[in-house]
């Protein structure tokens, strides 16, 4: 297993199904992305999918809404892109502003447009290990553990975070069968936090919390995979993007360990782009499960290496 864990060659391996897809179908895939305010970090990753829409053969739409919008005009939105049929995938950039109903909000977004897979039924789906829409940032560490051969089976594995966006999905889709990994979920509330974390054979973190991960937190030769993506400005204003793993310190004692930028939230954004695919697919009567496109991932993986 290579040390650091790269996302780029996934991401590539990714992009070269989807542009395949969308080749071999004829497909013009149109997203709408819709962001409430400017959080950095959500705004990081909008730019980054808006830079490959053009270079996969997609659309996509970008609209801002101030963070003073009320919450009736997001779901305005949703309710006008989820009957148009030039729009064949919605996704809502988290976070929201604290005083709209997230949980109604991810009602509204139709099951077969969604995503990010907020939306119950596809959120049940995961649980019940049912073919739909993948979340992408679960899916991101999903297809990660995959690809570099990370078997949890018989592992301790941590999650710090309990987010319905990642924590939670994320260890239901571990508790797959085709995962079999004994999940250890972590939130603000957990004792002894830390001890926890220094018994993770494999530590997952997705809490949005820059370099909250310390090398005190880890045993040696852990695998880390970091979720996190956070803003840091230092003293001469500069500005730069750091996980929630302090990356410097934990690299020598850690077995392998994913890069921020570069590593979970790079495949993020292609995966989003291959649930687009999927989502114009179905719009045409098509479909492929889960295993379908890994399986065809995979393949053509190996041709690009």
């Amino acid at each position: 297993m290579e040390k650091i864990l790269s996302g780029k060659p996934i991401a590539g391996a990714i992009n070269k199904v989807s542009k395949a897809l969308i080749a071999e179908h004829n497909l013009r895939p149109k997203m709408l992305l819709i962001q409430v305010g400017e959080d950095p970090a959500s705004s990081y990753y909008v730019q980054s999918i808006i830079t490959n829409a053009g270079k996969l053969g997609c659309e996509a739409e970008l609209m801002s809404l101030p963070a003073s919008a009320k919450e009736s005009d997001l779901l305005s939105a949703i309710a006008t892109a989820n009957t148009d049929p030039a729009v064949h995938g919605i996704m809502i950039q988290k976070p929201l502003p604290k005083s709209f109903n997230d949980t109604m909000i991810s009602q509204r977004v139709d099951p077969g447009k969604d995503l990010d897979a907020i939306n119950p039924l596809n959120l049940g789906k995961i649980m019940m290990e049912s073919d739909g829409f993948l979340p992408c940032t679960p899916a991101a560490v999903y297809y990660t553990m995959k690809y570099y051969g990370i078997d949890p089976q018989g592992q301790k594995l941590v999650i710090l975070g309990r987010s319905n966006v990642v924590g939670k999905p994320l260890a239901n889709m571990l508790l797959w069968k085709k995962m079999n990994a004994t999940v250890t979920v972590c939130h603000s509330r957990t004792r002894d936090l830390a001890e926890i974390c220094r018994e993770a054979d494999i530590l997952i973190s997705a809490i949005g919390v820059a370099n909250f991960v310390t090398a005190s937190m880890v045993k040696e030769n852990a695998i880390l995979l970091d979720v996190g993506i956070n803003e840091v400005t230092d003293a001469t204003g500069k500005v730069t993007y750091v996980g929630d793993m302090d990356y410097n310190a934990l690299y020598d004692i850690s077995l392998a360990i994913t890069p921020v930028p570069g590593g979970i939230g790079r495949i993020t954004t292609s995966l989003l782009y291959l649930n687009l695919v999927k989502a114009c697919l179905l719009a045409h009567g098509l479909n492929k499960s889960i295993d379908e496109y890994i399986d065809i991932i995979f393949s053509e993986n190996h041709k690009i290496l």
